[in-house]
């Protein structure tokens, strides 16, 4: 006899699974991404440590990357690390009203598995389903952390040996399959899916005109131009494509 504690145990396994599942699709990119951060540490003379730390506390690779690289700059870089974070208070806006029959400390302790990627596959599986959506938010997100740590630490150790061609040439390779994997989760949500082509039409020219600041300035522009187009559509009374 199948009793509520046990049906409910069962629901909670199939959904952590789940995330686990779709992990892989989003978190193939990371095993790159991550050892390029340890191998970066060890280069930058970081120790150990350090490496590990900017994973453990910050797990933001654009974030990492700033740090690593001009972590002698000082209280210069605080203006960029704000508004680096400034889209996480958007990404968690978006999904606290899934979460919000979540304990706060739960709530809490899991803010560091949100990053855009992770926040991708939760909405697109949010606006299907809608069941136990914190146990899909801990089962997608704690495989990618864990791995990112993991990587982290061996590329640090690894260090000079994995400099090779062969790991950018696979990171050239992967991350435009991330992100086209990305894409196809949003399918058919037109809107969704014309900010990744917006995004990789428009780069180039924000490269071109921001430098050094395109990493901040994009996602903005980007994100603007496709809340402007969403309004326009309801102002005229027709549907966001």
């Amino acid at each position: 006899m199948v009793t509520p504690v046990t049906s409910t145990r069962s629901s909670t396994i199939n959904v952590f699974t789940e995330g686990a599942r779709d992990a892989i699709t989003f978190g193939v990119a990371f095993i790159f991404l991550y050892l390029s951060i340890g191998i970066l540490s060890a280069t930058q003379s970081l120790s150990l440590s350090q490496a590990l730390a900017t994973t453990l506390l910050i797990f933001s690779t654009p974030l990492q990357f700033l740090l690593i690289q001009s972590h002698n700059d000082g209280w210069i870089l605080v203006p960029i690390i704000l508004a680096l974070n400034a889209r996480f208070v958007l990404l968690s806006a978006t999904l606290a009203p899934y979460i919000r029959n979540t304990s706060t400390s739960k709530t809490m302790a899991s803010l560091i598995l949100i990053t855009p990627s992770i926040f991708t596959g939760c909405v697109t599986r949010f606006k299907r389903k809608t069941d136990r959506p914190f146990t899909y938010m801990i089962g997608l997100g704690l495989p990618i952390f864990g791995v990112s740590i993991i990587c982290t630490y061996v590329g640090f150790i690894a260090g000079a040996e994995l400099t090779s061609p062969v790991i950018y040439a696979a990171m050239t390779l992967l991350l435009p399959l991330q992100f086209t994997a990305l894409a196809g989760k949003h399918w058919p949500h037109y809107s969704e899916v014309s900010s990744y082509w917006l995004g990789f039409v428009g780069a180039p020219l924000l490269v071109y005109l921001f430098k050094d600041y395109s990493l901040l300035c994009t996602p903005f522009i980007i994100g603007g131009l496709i809340v402007l187009i969403e309004n326009t559509y309801k102002k005229r009374g027709g549907v966001a494509p």
